[in-house]
């Protein structure tokens, strides 16, 4: 389903849209999307994973959907219009994932899937797009088929049934978007050049994850000339980055970083401020979203602007307050780890340590 289906949706995207061009361009305090990882059950072991618990200890855990309908009706009001739906991998359940779309309502939501793509059918995909999926990203390392097994734990035709997915996808009738990973690593690469071909060929836009330094990629530095490649691209290309301003025609204009603009919730339903940066702001179990990004928000960190990805390009930001990687189930607690300094003149808290 196309978004431009959703009448409540396109008028929330008016609404942001507005508020950011009257806010100088920059994203600032203003919510735009939950990343919502519904369950951790995948069936690859990638690489790359930064989701994935040694252990497995909270494999089963997953909100119920009473919760996930009250998270929905409390990000609607707030404005929220987009809502991205991960795990693990959510195709390997279909029904809770038909229940999980139904729970949030997708009439008012832009409604994304991000899956490896294995499990897509041309019969699922239809099903998808008729509960009101409106997009499903596919994680594509690049044309490089052998590689692409490789990192997804070997699995057989991985790279097949990724190309395949996203045919799918834009058959039923959603927006289909590689999901390329852009670092120090590839880009320079014939292959990075190869997908972003492949998928300009077949009319996709290709959504760019960045090399996170931490886990597989800890040594994976971007430097200046790799920025400069990325601008190059993005000029050249249909693509999209999340500092981008993506209704700027002249592709040069950036909004800033989406910490807090877009939370990342777990299973066990904590708020962290980024699917990359593993600090917690709150828990929707115990509080009101509201409470929770209007606290995320005044640290200056998140509430201010930052015209790079503060985790994948702020190394000093990760130095400091990121020093061990950690994971998803054990995160950071922002009121622990930023301290008086660390928030905004008009959202500083009395129960920070100084």
């Amino acid at each position: 389903m196309s978004m431009m289906k959703k009448p409540e949706v396109v008028k929330k995207v008016h609404s942001f849209i507005r508020r950011v061009k009257e806010n100088n361009n920059q994203v600032g305090k203003i919510p735009r999307s939950i990343l919502l990882n519904y369950n951790n059950v995948c069936n690859f072991k990638c690489d790359f994973c930064f989701s994935a618990e040694e252990t497995n200890e909270h494999i089963k855990c997953a909100l119920d959907f009473d919760t996930i309908r009250d998270l929905a009706n409390q990000a609607d009001r707030l404005g929220i219009w987009e809502i991205v739906l991960t795990g693990g991998e959510l195709l390997v359940d279909l029904e809770k994932l038909y229940s999980l779309i139904e729970a949030f309502g997708p009439e008012r939501f832009q409604m994304i899937l991000i899956s490896n793509g294995y499990l897509m059918t041309k019969e699922i995909a239809v099903e998808l797009e008729k509960r009101g999926l409106d997009c499903v990203g596919i994680s594509l390392s690049g044309m490089d088929e052998e590689e692409h097994n490789r990192s997804r734990g070997g699995v057989k035709d991985a790279h097949k049934r990724a190309l395949a997915a996203l045919d799918y996808v834009n058959e039923a009738g959603m927006a289909a978007w590689p999901n390329l990973i852009f670092g120090h690593h590839n880009s320079k690469s014939p292959d990075l050049y190869a997908a972003l071909d492949y998928a300009k060929e077949k009319g996709y836009t290709t959504y760019f994850m960045m090399a996170m330094p931490f886990g597989a990629w800890k040594d994976n530095i971007m430097d200046a000339e790799d920025m400069k490649i990325l601008n190059d691209i993005r000029k050249k290309y249909d693509c999209c980055f999340d500092t981008w301003d993506m209704y700027d025609r002249k592709k040069e204009k950036i909004t800033g970083c989406w910490t807090v603009n877009r939370t990342y919730i777990t299973p066990l339903g904590d708020v962290l401020v980024c699917p990359y940066m593993n600090i917690k702001i709150g828990n929707i179990l115990e509080q009101p979203l509201k409470e929770i990004l209007d606290y995320g928000f005044s640290i200056k960190h998140f509430g201010g602007y930052s015209a790079v990805c503060l985790s994948a390009h702020n190394r000093q930001f990760r130095k400091k307050f990121l020093p061990e990687e950690g994971n998803i189930f054990q995160p950071y607690d922002a009121k622990e780890l930023f301290k008086e300094e660390d928030y905004l003149e008009d959202g500083v808290r009395s129960d920070v340590e100084k």
